[in-house]
């Protein structure tokens, strides 16, 4: 994860209330099930699953549906194509 590393402080109260809304849009967006957000993959996807690994890797209470759903878009092989050119980049 881009940035893993470091850990932010806790969400102030607009962070807070912006963290509940990401969370009932994206559940909402997510009950089809499917894997993806809008049938095949598109980069929202991964927007999204940054987004997510932001509040999850910060110890951030996330549903486990998203949990799951950030776990496998992070998976991609471009994103971590990505992930590792840019673990190189910073050193």
């Amino acid at each position: 994860m881009v940035g893993a590393s470091v850990r932010k402080p806790a969400l102030s109260a607009e962070g807070g209330a912006s963290n509940d809304e990401l969370i009932e849009t994206a559940s909402a967006l997510l009950a089809h099930g499917n894997p993806n957000l809008f049938g095949e993959w598109c980069i929202a996807d991964t927007d999204l699953a940054l987004m997510l690994n932001r509040l999850i890797l910060n110890g951030d209470e996330v549903p486990q549906l998203l949990v799951d759903y950030a776990a496998f878009q992070w998976q991609r092989a471009s994103v971590q194509r990505y992930v590792a050119l840019s673990a190189k980049r910073a050193g």
